[in-house]
């Protein structure tokens, strides 16, 4: 996550979305806060200081952070189909299963650690990728991943109850991504405030970039004009949340692609997770206004570690591939106007840039 190194402050900006909750909430609370008033301040780009979000999930490939997700309900799982895309080839021909790519890991604070009692690692029973992703990507970048175990000691993010029209002015993306583009991937959670802009100005952007304004479908576009803090490398998948008008966390946006990091006058764009509602609920079950019903736990803060496999040791253990070495993922990265900016050891490719 690229950091700008000064102090800014923001009003948190609230979503006037009623999710429909019962008065004990069972989603998009964080650990360590009382009820959020509108007036609560996050100071943008920093550490978040301990185990704050109970839905944050880290893909996780060779002990290594490959992207983020949030849990939207019981081991239900969201992220990006792109996070997928360098073996969805390799799965169609019957070469590999997509569930044995990453495993999860939930309540995390610091991945560096191996005491920290809140995480808990997961086996992925099932990978369901957008239909239209595999034609029309870098659009429709969304999947659905199922987990192997339950997964009630951990409180989920809310859902959108209907498709958002009007967004906030901002929100904030948690990650473990790189804190500067290609630079180390830090051990702690850290959070960026970004902006969200109106979808005239992320198609003039787009437009400026050489791309086909017309061809952005279901998302949005956030970050600085000026650059200095956005999403980068590793935070793919991640959730853009927002406050509702009760105080709890809803999720807006998926982390999706961007132009390098961080750059001035290029935003990242994000999957709209209020356009896909339907699909969710065809694909998981999981239906926003009633997912207190079926999730009625609260969160712990010391999970259960039985039915954890150690994919560290033993017969899960993951290995590197002769023929594929494992390569750090990236969020979809690119691009000076003219050509496209070729990076070491991309895992996504970029959107092609048309000659003027």
């Amino acid at each position: 996550m690229e950091v700008l190194h000064i102090v800014v402050l923001f009003a948190v900006v609230v979503l006037a979305v009623d999710t429909k909750q019962s008065k004990d909430h069972v989603c998009g609370r964080p650990i360590g806060s009382g009820f959020l008033q509108e007036n609560d301040r996050i100071v943008a780009g920093y550490d978040v200081g301990y185990y704050r979000y109970p839905w944050y999930a880290a893909l996780i490939r060779y002990k290594q952070v490959s992207c983020g997700a949030a849990l939207i309900g019981p081991r239900t799982v969201i992220s990006a189909a792109h996070c997928y895309k360098e073996f969805l080839d390799m799965s169609r021909m019957g070469y590999l299963r997509l569930e044995e790519i990453y495993t999860v890991k939930l309540g995390v604070y610091n991945v560096c650690r191996t005491d920290e009692r809140t995480q808990k690692e997961y086996k992925i029973q099932r990978v369901q990728i957008h239909d239209r992703y595999y034609h029309k990507k870098p659009y429709y970048d969304i999947a659905l991943l199922t987990l192997a175990a339950d997964t009630g000691a951990y409180m989920p993010i809310c859902l959108p109850d209907f498709v958002v029209k009007e967004r906030p002015k901002e929100g904030t993306v948690p990650g473990l991504g790189t804190l500067k583009y290609e630079g180390a991937m830090p051990c702690t959670v850290h959070e960026a405030r970004l902006l969200i802009y109106n979808d005239t100005e992320c198609r003039e952007m787009m437009n400026s970039t050489g791309n086909d304004p017309k061809a952005i479908r279901n998302a949005f576009c956030a970050g600085y004009e000026q650059g200095g803090i956005d999403t980068c490398q590793g935070d793919s998948g991640g959730p853009l949340q927002i406050l509702s008008s009760k105080g709890d966390y809803v999720l807006l946006g998926i982390v999706s692609f961007g132009f390098h990091c961080a750059e001035p006058g290029l935003l990242g764009l994000y999957t709209d997770v209020s356009q896909y509602l339907d699909w969710i609920q065809e694909k998981s079950g999981l239906d926003a206004g009633i997912v207190n019903l079926i999730y009625n736990k609260t969160s712990s803060l010391k999970p259960s570690m039985e039915n954890v496999t150690d994919v560290s040791t033993g017969p899960y253990r993951r290995k590197h591939h002769w023929r594929r070495p494992y390569r750090k993922p990236l969020r979809i990265i690119v691009l000076k106007k003219q050509h496209v900016v070729k990076t070491k050891g991309v895992l996504h490719h970029s959107i092609p840039i048309k000659n003027h």
